[in-house]
């Protein structure tokens, strides 16, 4: 069956192309990577894809002249391509493999290339080469599936990437197929021709080469971001949280209170100062473990007094600090409540004395000036040996 001129010209225009694209691609990738080292299995991944696409360009190059070379060349960058791409999947993944399973594999992919090597030079069988690759490859590229799709399911803000990743690599394996079929049942020449399974087979090259390496740079790229985003959040936790007590810090306090304010105009609470009474004492008679202890237990009645919207905090040393946001009847029983915890047997329920003085605080007003009434209460409520001062307007002298 003859071809068209024309037919072969386009082919050799379109495999040109393919070429052309795929080399500088992988000259990209692979230096890039070499440059500029990244995660676990970016190098890998780049030799992998490199050698995957390469191998699948080699197997289009089959002539009676070329047959053996195609056969192997071909065939064995394809499967060592797909199993450096699960390998540094896994790597990237963190869900690394064993040295034993390690040779395992590279022993099989051998074997399999020793076995084409004689059914290409011995028996001239076509069939079985196609199921030994195949099977290989296919094997690799469930591996890859159940991988990614793990991934997916673990990982939620990596899904898209992950997603598209495994939808390069199906559609990839999925366009080589009808090739492949047909060069099992179709002369030669026909893998020179211009039809519908070498434009596809271009087609796969070209979405392995290029639209896999967008995948996987996006993937990086999404982890990378992800990872910028959680070390944010856990900078400014450190930032705004007491390490000790994990109530808001000094800092901490100051952007919330803003933040409050700012969602809520002319609107009122009232600010509590709390102080541990003789907590220098607590320390040096029972040591400093017993005073981290009375900390905590404190901060432990704060939170728990504490309403959604309401900020607890410990602004520094045994002084902590707790804004009633709620309407005047919820602030009142919140207050009855500490007075419970830390009047009852004159030593509440916690064990030691805490003085606390308080005031109200109108939206826009400055933290530090509300602070100081609170604590100019509080140490009067210590002169007087007492240990619970009620809120006084911000208008009193």
């Amino acid at each position: 069956m003859s071809s068209h001129p024309s037919e072969w010209t386009t082919m050799a225009v379109l495999a040109a192309l393919t070429w052309g694209v795929t080399v500088l691609v992988s000259v990209f990738i692979i230096t890039v990577s070499w440059l500029r080292p990244s995660y676990l299995g970016w190098r890998g991944w780049a030799l992998g894809q490199t050698a995957l696409v390469l191998g699948v360009l080699v197997g289009t190059l089959r002539t009676p002249d070329t047959l053996l070379a195609s056969v192997v060349i071909g065939n064995t960058l394809v499967m060592v391509g797909s199993t450096l791409c699960l390998r540094a999947f896994q790597r990237f993944s963190g869900r690394f493999v064993n040295r034993q399973t390690n040779r395992w594999s590279w022993a099989v992919c051998a074997a399999i290339v020793l076995a084409l090597i004689l059914l290409t030079t011995v028996w001239d069988d076509i069939s079985l080469r196609f199921l030994l690759v195949s099977g290989y490859t296919s094997t690799v590229l469930l591996m890859l599936v159940i991988l990614l799709v793990g991934q997916i399911r673990r990982h939620p803000a990596l899904r898209t990437a992950y997603g598209l990743n495994l939808g390069v690599l199906l559609a990839g394996a999925l366009l080589t197929v009808p090739r492949s079929q047909m060069m099992i049942s179709a002369d030669a020449h026909m893998a020179f021709t211009l039809n519908v399974p070498n434009i596809l087979l271009h087609a796969g090259a070209l979405l392995l080469s290029v639209g896999g390496s967008f995948a996987f740079w996006l993937l990086h790229d999404d982890r990378r971001r992800q990872e910028m985003r959680r070390l944010h959040h856990e900078l400014f936790l450190q930032a705004t949280l007491d390490p000790l007590t994990i109530l808001l810090n000094r800092r901490g306090l100051s952007q919330a209170y803003e933040l409050w304010q700012d969602q809520a105009a002319d609107a009122v609470a009232v600010l509590l100062l709390l102080d541990i009474d003789e907590f220098k004492a607590i320390n040096d008679r029972h040591g400093h473990v017993e005073g981290d202890r009375c900390l905590v237990q404190l901060a432990g009645t704060l939170r728990t007094i504490a309403q959604p919207g309401d900020l607890a905090s410990r602004v520094g040393g045994d002084e902590f600090a707790l804004l009633l946001t709620g309407p005047e009847e919820q602030r009142i029983q919140q207050i009855k409540a500490l007075e419970v915890h830390l009047a009852k047997d004159q030593q509440g329920t916690l064990g030691f004395t805490v003085s606390f003085g308080s005031t109200e605080v109108v939206a826009g007003e400055d933290l530090a000036k509300a602070m100081n009434r609170a604590d100019q209460g509080m140490y009067r409520a210590k002169a007087r040996g007492m240990h619970v001062q009620q809120p006084r307007q911000t208008n009193n002298p």
